[in-house]
């Protein structure tokens, strides 16, 4: 009894510890062979100026995949990630407009993205409501008034703090490399050793089960929400500073790249799993394989159902490891 005892353990302890790991190895791997493949196509892919680029290029996917991450990993969902961003941005352009102030605009962008998460977070966290239909609705409301208040037209940028974040280099690294980093390593800390990235953690796990042991659950989801918004206000200013502009229709299938690239890197649909480094990964490899895409001059409708396959893909892997993790307990 006892030696059958022991080996349960052990094989629950082997499982926990291939949970772990593997799926950052693998993308690892594969960000490898992409870069490879891309490099044998076209040799200027490996330009340490495109190798710049591809991170300058992913610094907004990076960013708004943490929040989208905290979302999942708390059993959530949030398909307005897109529209906020270009609605922060027109609003940053008006304020812009109206006072001159680079600060004053970076302000009204941060607050503009920041509500409109606490709304959804809100409406998912506090009312219940159905995060993938209310987020979709925010999402159709905010680049509604976008296109209205912008009139569907690009406005330029000219403030130096505003365009800095984006656009500033330290040598040949791009000032938002590093912050990029300094996020994900605050965010890291967090989710692994902060009592609210446990409790995060634990609502994803089972809601029911963190509300009976005394977790503010409707907290909990509506600060992930917060959180998201505050990070797509950033990430617009970063679009802002990087296309010297306000495009109305910035952030057009953003929520898409984000998804698929918080699920590639191991979060659960399901919610209660999933990790910083993963979700960094994950995005990063969403932008090797959309830089090389267009190296390849692959037409970008192509590139839609290649990245429509890969989501899928990772979806019916996610749901093979549940099923084996299941099996295994």
């Amino acid at each position: 009894m006892d030696k059958d005892q022991n080996t349960l353990t052990e094989k629950k302890n082997r499982n926990q510890a291939l949970s772990r790991y593997p799926k950052s190895l693998s993308l690892i791997f594969i960000i490898i062979l992409l870069f490879v493949i891309f490099g044998v196509i076209n040799n200027n892919f490996f330009g340490i100026t495109n190798i710049i680029n591809i991170f300058r290029q992913t610094s907004v996917l990076s960013l708004i995949s943490i929040g989208m991450a905290l979302i999942i990993i708390d059993g959530g969902f949030d398909l307005s990630v897109g529209s906020n961003l270009a609605f922060g941005g027109a609003i940053g352009a008006m304020v812009l407009t109206l006072t001159g102030s680079s600060w004053l605009s970076m302000l009204a962008i941060l607050l503009t993205c920041t509500l409109m998460g606490t709304l959804n977070g809100v409406a998912v966290g506090v009312l219940n409501i159905n995060p993938f239909m209310f987020t979709l609705a925010a999402s159709a409301l905010a680049r509604g008034l976008t296109l209205g208040l912008m009139n569907a037209q690009s406005v330029g940028v000219t403030g130096k703090a505003l365009l800095w974040l984006g656009d500033a280099q330290i040598g040949i690294i791009p000032v938002v490399m590093i912050f990029v980093v300094i996020v994900y390593l605050v965010f890291y800390f967090i989710l692994r050793r902060n009592m609210f990235g446990l409790k995060i953690y634990a609502v994803g796990g089972n809601i029911q089960a963190a509300r009976a042991s005394g977790i503010n659950t409707k907290m909990i989801v509506t600060s992930t929400y917060i959180l998201t918004g505050l990070l797509v206000g950033i990430g617009s200013i970063v679009t802002v500073g990087r296309l010297a502009s306000v495009q109305p229709w910035a952030g057009v299938g953003l929520e898409f790249d984000v998804i698929t690239a918080v699920i590639i890197g191991g979060v659960s649909l399901r919610g209660g799993e999933g990790t910083m480094l993963g979700t960094f990964l994950g995005a990063l490899t969403i932008g090797i394989l959309i830089n090389g895409l267009s190296f390849m001059a692959i037409d970008p409708f192509f590139q839609y159902i290649i990245r429509g396959f890969i989501i899928i893909i990772v979806v019916l892997i996610d749901n093979i490891m549940h099923t084996n993790r299941s099996s295994a307990y």
